[in-house]
């Protein structure tokens, strides 16, 4: 003989109590104005971050360190990810 199971209401409680606390974590992410236009501050630091990954790459190149460095394909991303995540906890990290 089979067994029941009836799982579907402890899925829907589940579910339920999601959506319900999903408003209070919408308050997390530090949102700021620029022109009217509001911008999660993750944005901007991965902007930042990859634009200063991409100005560090002359600045290798000047140096003489380009030739050591690894793949680009690699280096420059987690370049970019580093100064992204550096700059998040500078201006936002607690």
């Amino acid at each position: 003989m089979k067994k029941s199971r009836h799982t579907w209401p402890v899925r829907t409680a589940a579910l339920t109590s999601i959506f319900c606390l999903l408003p209070l974590v919408t308050g997390c992410d530090p949102i700021f104005d620029i022109d009217g236009a509001f911008f999660p501050a993750w944005m901007l630091c991965m902007v930042l971050g990859i634009a200063l990954a991409f100005a560090c790459h002359p600045l290798f190149v000047r140096i003489g360190i380009q030739d050591y460095l690894g793949p680009p394909v690699l280096i420059y991303p987690s370049l970019a990810l580093l100064i992204t995540l550096a700059i998040w906890l500078i201006f936002f990290g607690t």
